[in-house]
């Protein structure tokens, strides 16, 4: 179960996404900002839950298998790795035109519940008990609470080089782990259509 919780809290990624949550929030009082991220953090906790429950109704009804599922998923964990390694400025040309403080987008979901994160829960839905999975979520959503709640402290205390390098570890993981979902998915390919 802890493996679960911890692929979710990489894909969730709140240490990487601290410097885009501080630029969007930026001019809106501290004591705000704290309420907007434990705001924005239950309802990215709600998506995640919603995709864990009706996520495999989505399946059935788009009938897709089990190992275009992990193979794609596996793609997708690569590149959000990609990113974390490499990072780009996710606030460029949002930040600017922002007139009111975020609701929903972009903050709780892509920048918290992404595509990633609500594929890698549609395949740990069908993978493990539902009651696993639920828990697993919410082990993950006790690490990303209070990191997200942090991140005007955490981006002053680490500076952006220590968030970059931090986000940059969780990426090599992530990248680690996304070799191990494609590759689990081609196998289960060979053995359905050749095994």
């Amino acid at each position: 179960m802890l493996e679960l919780a911890f692929t979710i809290f990489l894909l969730a990624n709140p240490i990487g996404n601290c410097p885009a949550i501080v630029a969007l929030l930026k001019g809106i009082p501290l004591e705000r900002q704290k309420k907007i991220m434990f705001r924005e953090s239950i309802i990215s906790f709600l998506i995640a839950i919603i995709f864990l429950f009706f996520g495999e109704y989505l399946l059935l009804l788009i009938d897709v298998q089990n190992y275009a599922l992990s193979l794609c998923s596996g793609v997708l964990l690569f590149f959000v790795a990609f990113g974390m390694i490499f990072p780009h400025d996710v606030t460029q040309g949002v930040v600017s035109e922002r007139t009111q403080e975020p609701f929903v987008v972009p903050i709780a979901t892509p920048l918290i519940t992404g595509p990633s994160s609500m594929t890698i829960i549609m395949i740990f839905a069908k993978q493990y008990p539902i009651l696993k999975v639920f828990l697993a979520i919410c082990i993950a959503w006790v690490g990303v609470i209070p990191i997200l709640m942090s991140a005007p402290y955490l981006q002053k205390i680490l500076g952006k080089r220590g968030l970059l390098a931090l986000e940059q570890l969780m990426g090599m993981l992530l990248a680690m782990l996304a070799v191990e979902t494609a590759s689990s998915g081609i196998k289960a390919y060979i053995e359905s259509n050749w095994g």
